[in-house]
């Protein structure tokens, strides 16, 4: 059977909707094995397409979900097998309202303020989670082995990485094979939507 076609500049992205995703984490957790997942948007992988060295981190992620509508509209025109936009605040949603398990997560990213507003509305409103550690995304560089250290030491199965592009997506890149979480997760501003400090955008976005 030949291989569908989902690549769009360059960079295959995920074809499938967000029950697949969930599954792909799942036997990533069970099985120990890294998964390095990005959320490029239309504009990331535009000035992706102008950067080696960020175009490089997409394509050594090991999932890349489209989460931007021009994207899927671009696959559209393309006539690539996409079938629609997986954001990562409504993966990390999914994922916290799951039924069938409970997850042990890491959130890094954001103010200390609107994290420890997330990590509350998490306990509240994702039931499916285990908040194991948290910290604000303003760290300095000599900082960054503490923090790295503070993830492995949370024994945490999914690291959610909210502190923009391209900072949360080369804080994961070049730190992969210190971090000992299975799952690692690009999510933007989703801490400040889910502790209720910022409105999401428009789901035609």
């Amino acid at each position: 059977m030949t291989k569908q076609d989902n690549t769009i500049g360059g960079v295959e992205f995920f074809s499938e909707d967000y029950p697949e995703l969930i599954l792909a984490i799942d036997k990533s957790i069970q099985a120990k094995k890294s998964c390095f997942i990005l959320t490029p948007t239309t504009e990331i992988l535009g000035d992706s397409l102008k950067d080696a060295d960020m175009m490089d981190v997409l394509k050594k992620g090991d999932i890349r979900v489209p989460d931007s509508i021009t994207l899927i509209w671009l696959a559209r025109l393309l006539r690539k097998p996409i079938k629609k936009r997986i954001t990562g605040i409504d993966a990390l949603i999914r994922l916290g309202q799951a039924t069938h398990r409970r997850y042990k997560v890491f959130f890094l990213g954001s103010t200390a303020e609107i994290l420890s507003l997330a990590v509350k509305s998490a306990n509240v409103r994702l039931p499916a989670f285990d908040v194991v550690g948290s910290h604000d995304g303003y760290f300095t560089r000599d900082e960054t082995n503490a923090v790295v250290d503070a993830i492995n030491d949370s024994k945490a199965e999914i690291l959610f990485v909210g502190m923009g592009f391209p900072k949360q997506e080369m804080f994961i890149h070049h730190h992969l094979k210190a971090l000992k979480v299975p799952v690692k997760i690009t999510v933007g501003g989703s801490f400040a939507v889910i502790s209720g400090t910022l409105k999401r955008a428009p789901l035609w976005m």
